[in-house]
């Protein structure tokens, strides 16, 4: 049972979550509704400041009017201070104001009725020292204060309230001094003002700041909501188009470094893209804005892929510019949208040229393979005849000495049985394994030594010699006599070739650890018939060639790990190039064949 995937929280899928949006927005709304209830709990309270504050302004008011009185000796009593509350009443946020006893009993009252009635306070006014109650329908704001009209009584000399009273009367007391006037309301003992001012506006005020307060909640709710989800919703923009610019490059990378070639198309065959392996491989056509009339195998295909069939994986050759054609491998497909209908197509080109040659190549190992077995075999079963015939010619030649052509048919079997062993020789040599013994050697000794054994028939056929090693002291890891054989054919040949005179170049250079040896002549260059087939064993267009010289040397430079090519000169002669590995090493899976080349498997007209 394979154990349960956790999820790895990451900051990009921390940022897009959409439970961490609805967190800040809830989050923001508790912070907007906090801050709105402390704003209404504020001016809530400043308010109620300004009535407690007009309230006690209005029952100081009516202590002192009373304190005034008695002071005054104007008969102050019950009804005077009746008809001040009265007259105080007459304010418009003024609702009632009464003077109640200990046991709640009304002794005086801006309204008379309620004179003798128990109507007791509110109970959060008796603990606060104001509450809202409910009078006549109206919401009334009801402030409690003690009634104790001497309690400010200032202690000057002036002030009568200095006399000799006792302690019942006098400052901080509810009672006048001694004869100052009466008791307006003797045995009721302590009494309270209960004042209750209209708190309609203050509701009224308080409602419509309430709703002020809901709408600038929902108006700053919204507009913080709104940035929350845009901030989110950018930052997730600018992940999206981090990523997307980082797949692009990722995709440009791997698009433009891909080892095979890739042309992608629209429905009507228009080229959209390409990528430089696709350009190499179809040149300069390949741009977008072409279409594939201008490739008719990948139109063909594109056809093909219409019609239903899908993937395609062929084999084609491409012919691009009025070039040799190509070989290469398609696999073609359709492009679909993410609506799963069909946008375009696409081609992946791969070069097979290089897989071709090596086919080519084996091919031939395995013929010549073949070919060498029986050569071996038949060129022992006609060498031991050869010997008794070239005796029996010589015996022949003895006995006849005196009859001329009895001489001319024992030189003439001679002579043939000496070419047919030469050839036997050569057909052995090729059959049996090209042994090298490499060991680093000068290059110029032995390009100077074989130009020497060929500078009689060069000076006899008019053929001008020149030699061009860069550096002069160059070294190389090869066989010595087998290269010097494998040059001397090459000599031959281009000698041979240029009958009515011309130049041998002989050129040698070193390049990334390639030694590059090129053999070039001005003669009349290669016929194109019989490209392919100049390493052929036994192939040869010359009257009295045999066809295996050019096959061993073929040989003998695959013997020292590298190859040959050939191919036609500046001067429109031949030109062979062979390239060895410097320090002796294999050359086929570290280097590959020069450009501008034919294959290995190379073209010559002539033969040794």
């Amino acid at each position: 049972m394979k154990p349960p995937r956790r999820r790895v929280l990451t900051m990009d899928s921390l940022w897009l979550s959409p439970w961490l949006i609805l967190g800040a927005v809830g989050l923001l709304a508790v912070i907007l509704i906090v801050v709105a209830f402390r704003n209404a709990d504020r001016e809530r309270r400043f308010t109620e400041m300004l009535l407690s504050a007009q309230a006690h302004t209005l029952m100081e008011s009516l202590e002192a009017g009373t304190r005034t009185g008695l002071m005054g000796r104007m008969a102050w009593g019950r009804n005077q201070l009746q008809m001040l509350m009265e007259q105080t009443a007459q304010e418009p946020s003024v609702l009632y104001i009464r003077l109640v006893d200990r046991a709640g009993r009304v002794v005086a009252s801006s309204h008379a009725e309620e004179i003798g009635q128990v109507l007791l306070p509110a109970q959060a006014a008796e603990i606060s020292g104001h509450a809202y109650t409910d009078f006549h329908g109206k919401r009334a704001f009801e402030v409690i204060r003690p009634y104790q009209p001497w309690a400010r009584c200032a202690g000057t000399p002036r002030n009568p309230c200095n006399t000799e009273n006792g302690p019942r009367y006098g400052p901080g007391t509810g009672w006048p001094p001694v004869g100052l006037g009466q008791d307006p309301f003797p045995g009721a003992g302590p009494l309270r003002f209960v004042l209750g001012l209209d708190a309609t506006p203050l509701w009224e005020a308080m409602r419509q700041d309430m709703m002020h307060h809901a709408l600038l909640l929902a108006i700053l709710f919204a507009l913080g909501a709104t940035g929350l989800i845009a901030l989110f919703w950018a930052h997730g923009y600018r992940l999206a188009r981090k990523s997307l610019r980082t797949m692009e490059v990722m995709t440009e990378a791997i698009f433009s470094r891909m080892p095979v070639g890739l042309v992608a198309t629209d429905q009507q065959g228009v080229i959209r893209r390409t990528n430089p392996a696709a350009e190499r491989l179809l040149g300069p056509h390949a741009e977008p804005g072409r279409t594939l009339k201008d490739f008719p195998a990948l139109e063909n295909l594109r056809q093909r892929l219409e019609k239903g069939e899908d993937p395609i994986e062929d084999n084609v050759q491409c012919e691009v510019g009025g070039t040799m054609p190509k070989p290469l491998l398609i696999h073609a497909t359709g492009i679909h949208n993410f609506e799963k209908t069909p946008s375009g197509f696409a081609f992946l080109l791969s070069d097979m040229t290089a897989v071709r040659t090596l086919e080519e190549k084996l091919r031939r190992h395995e013929r010549l393979a073949a070919l060498g077995k029986l050569a071996s075999g038949v060129a022992h079963e006609i060498r031991n005849p050869l010997s008794s015939i070239k005796g029996f010619a010589a015996i022949l030649a003895r006995k006849a000495a005196d009859d001329p052509s009895a001489q001319e048919v024992a030189r003439t079997m001679t002579h043939e049985v000496d070419r047919l062993n030469r050839v036997i020789s050569e057909l052995l040599e090729f059959a049996r394994p090209a042994e090298v013994h490499p060991r680093p050697v000068q290059l110029r000794d032995i390009i100077e030594h074989s130009i020497k054994l060929v500078e009689r028939d060069a000076e006899h056929a008019g053929v001008q010699l020149s030699v061009d090693l860069s550096p002069p002291n160059l070294q190389a890891v090869v066989d010595a006599d087998r290269f010097s054989q494998v040059l001397l054919n090459l000599y031959l040949n281009a000698i041979q070739a240029m009958d009515l005179g011309g130049k041998l170049s002989v050129r040698a250079a070193t390049a990334q650890g390639i030694l590059r040896v090129e053999v070039e002549d001005t003669g009349p260059g290669i016929a194109p018939e019989v490209l392919g087939h100049v390493f052929d064993p036994y192939f040869t267009t010359k009257p009295n060639g045999v066809g295996l010289g050019l096959a061993i040397v073929h040989k003998i430079v695959e013997a020292h790990g590298g190859d040959i090519a050939v191919d036609q000169s500046d001067a429109h002669g031949t030109r062979f190039v062979i390239r060895i590995p410097q320090d002796g090493a294999d050359l086929s899976p570290r280097m590959p064949k020069a450009a501008g080349f034919s294959r290995t498997l190379g073209h010559e007209g002539r033969e040794a």
